[in-house]
């Protein structure tokens, strides 16, 4: 009977011993995940074919190519000049910093500002973003007033503000007393100043799509409609997406325009000039024509 019990348990422990041993002694194999190469491309640069840019009769000029960051026209870049309704660009830039696009304004003094405007009723209440669009696209006076009397402190905050925007920036060459262009001697900007406040109100998608809005009617929370129609004759012309316009009589006509062809971005500002549109269509032209991306 022992030799019986012994004989079972070696065979118990040889089908245990060959059960263990049948077992893989190697880690399972699993398909590696595919790794994709990771990369940053640099920016296409541009590229000068020597042609001459058209004559212009603007004081300032500055073309810069937004994508590699690269200046393509430069004709006194730093010289202060009266930037008339361009103003607006920073007057923008100041309200979305403090207050939500959907906050309610109460129009009041805005409505007796000289110039441009966009009709604004006396006492109606109007959104800031429908505020931002009267400044905008009819470069409404009144709405950039409204803009200002609504801020904390008043009018005068505001425009100082403006001011510490510009200095937070290291634009040297820009300051405000007014938030519509109203030409004064302390009032100034330059061209190379001016474009880096229109880049900045491109990083704003709302401020993006409002200085491409060629025409849109408003309606205030009091039923007051508001009809407004681009002071761009440029908007709509092939690649053209903004931004804005200016004119005094000491300032002359000024243009800062996006234009965007075959996915190259390009800003051109000018100031001083004699025909901002025309003047702009040329220079439109002569840096698709003479540029080259690689």
């Amino acid at each position: 009977m022992t030799s019986v019990r012994l004989r079972v348990s070696l065979l118990t422990i040889s089908s245990l011993f060959g059960f263990f041993i049948s077992i893989p002694t190697h880690s399972p194999v699993f398909p590696k995940p595919a790794v994709k190469a990771a990369f940053t491309r640099s920016p296409q640069t541009p590229h000068s074919r020597s042609v001459a840019p058209p004559l212009l009769t603007a004081t300032s000029v500055y073309i810069l190519d937004l994508h590699s960051q690269t200046t393509l026209l430069a004709i006194k870049p730093n010289l202060r000049l009266p930037p008339a309704s361009l103003t607006k660009i920073m007057t923008a830039l100041v309200a979305l910093d403090y207050y939500n696009p959907d906050t309610l304004l109460q129009v009041e003094g805005g409505p007796r500002s000289v110039g441009a405007k966009a009709e604004l009723v006396k006492d109606d209440l109007i959104t800031v973003r429908d505020a931002l669009y009267a400044l905008l696209v009819p470069s409404g006076n009144d709405a950039a007033v409204t803009l200002a009397e609504n801020f904390p402190g008043g009018y005068r905050k505001f425009v100082e503000k403006m001011n510490v925007k510009v200095a937070s920036l290291g634009l040297a060459n820009t300051n405000f007393v007014n938030v519509s262009g109203v030409d004064s001697p302390n009032h100034f900007t330059s061209v190379y100043d001016i474009t880096m406040l229109a880049k900045q109100a491109l990083d704003r998608p709302l401020l993006k799509s409002i200085v491409s809005t060629r025409k849109i009617t408003l309606k205030s929370e009091k039923g007051n409609i508001y009809p407004l129609i681009t002071t761009n004759l440029l908007l709509g012309r092939p690649g053209v997406l903004g931004i804005k316009t200016g004119w005094t009589p000491q300032a002359g006509e000024c243009l800062v325009t996006l234009v965007d062809r075959n996915g190259h971005p390009i800003i051109i500002s000018l100031l001083g000039s004699k025909d901002r549109f025309g003047e702009t269509e040329k220079l439109i032209n002569w840096v698709y024509t003479n540029f080259s991306w690689e």
